[in-house]
């Protein structure tokens, strides 16, 4: 079933047409953005290139002054690249104000008006691009059930909770039919339990919204893995990696994302022999069996590499239990569902792991524990090379 909002967009769209596939939705070419000048100035965002395809849903994760916002910002058009390039659907706009780019943005704050009604914030895009009064009718009609926010269209926004505001900026977004939609952090100001049923909401607009391309930005891992087709991570103004989310949790390509995505244990080793996918690493003075990720040149024996080992993979046991490394509790944080064990393992010089133990345990620090790892015990991880 096509979606209103879909069908209106193919109706209203301006601009030089191209053959889907032909370009991407989304193209940074090498883009820098820099703050002030001189000696005061700042890259917020270093020689940034990206491809979205039509349809396809990318998060920028990372750190807050890592680069993400700006990169949606100078997508948005709100702030100009000093130098590169920006690209929708194969057309240049690098130069063109915000208003004539046909994005929709949803941001954190919400930004709706706090005088005007609901209909009338999801109709503000339109009355400004002068749309007849029955079709701007339909449209925030349609755009309001999307979010299933119908019933809520005489209120003012202060009569509304955080979640229902956060979605009449998303109706007001869609209610131009954007072919790009931005979201900058939307749920950031959200409590726990109304962040997780937002991003149940975004799931099903994504779904219902298959020809949209949305860029969304957040530094919750969490909503980057629910929601995108890939996940790009940032740090210190740089894209460092990209790919799907499942590509970058199994096999991050460099520790910072190892880390970053899902807290990894990383663990400094040697790589000794490699046959196929499987590599024997040395880890101080015990031999251990690890997943060696392609190309295999990377994982040349006598390289130093590190071990990427999520907590949740690792076994707390009885000391000396069969088939488990000797160790101690260093700290324990209970989390809730799980609760959060700093180990220290007999053999393992200068390396304290964090293993995730199901349910509230009582291991208090000191306690001696046995330790299983898992077999392979992670996949190996290029560690960063040393400038010379």
């Amino acid at each position: 079933m096509s979606n209103p909002l879909t069908s209106a967009r193919n109706r209203t769209s301006t601009g030089t047409t191209t053959t889907a596939g032909e370009q991407p939705s989304i193209a940074f070419d090498r883009v820098t953005v820099t703050y002030g000048r001189g000696k005061k100035s700042t890259d917020a965002l270093v020689d940034f290139t990206l491809r979205a395809e039509r349809g396809e849903t990318i998060a920028l994760l990372g750190p807050s002054g890592s680069g993400k916002s700006t990169a949606l910002k100078a997508l948005a058009g709100f702030v100009r690249p000093s130098s590169g390039r920006v690209r929708l659907s194969g057309n240049d706009v690098t130069d063109l104000p915000p208003a004539k780019r046909g994005i929709g943005v949803v941001v954190q704050s919400y930004a709706l008006f706090p005088h005007m009604r609901v209909r009338d914030n999801v109709a503000f895009g339109l009355k400004a691009r002068r749309l007849g009064k029955d079709a701007i009718t339909q449209r925030v009609s349609d755009a309001l059930a999307m979010v299933s926010m119908s019933d809520y269209a005489h209120r003012l926004p202060r009569e509304l909770s955080g979640g229902q505001q956060q979605r009449v900026a998303i109706a007001r977004a869609l209610a131009i039919a954007p072919d790009v939609l931005l979201l900058d952090e939307p749920l950031a100001a959200l409590d726990a339990a109304l962040r997780q049923s937002m991003v149940m909401e975004l799931q099903r607009l994504r779904d219902a919204l298959p020809d949209t391309t949305m860029l969304y930005v957040t530094h919750d891992q969490s909503e980057a893995l629910a929601l995108a087709s890939r996940v790009g991570v940032m740090r210190d103004a740089r894209l460092v990696d990209i790919g799907t989310a499942s590509e970058l949790w199994s096999r991050p390509p460099s520790t910072f994302t190892a880390n970053f995505l899902g807290g990894a244990n990383l663990i400094d080793c040697v790589v000794g022999r490699v046959s196929g996918t499987t590599a024997l690493v040395a880890v101080g003075e015990r031999m251990l069996t690890a997943t060696a990720p392609a190309p295999i040149r990377r994982w040349a024996p006598g390289a130093k590499a590190a071990i990427c080992l999520r907590p949740h993979e690792i076994e707390v046991t009885a000391l000396w239990a069969a088939g488990t490394l000797a160790g101690r509790v260093t700290a324990s944080v209970w989390r809730g569902p799980s609760t959060r064990l700093t180990l220290a393992v007999d053999g393992l010089p200068d390396q304290l792991l964090e293993a995730d133990v199901p349910g509230h345990v009582d291991h208090p620090a000191g306690e001696r524990v046995g330790i299983r790892l898992p077999d392979p015990v992670g996949v190996l991880v290029e560690t960063p090379r040393t400038p010379r």
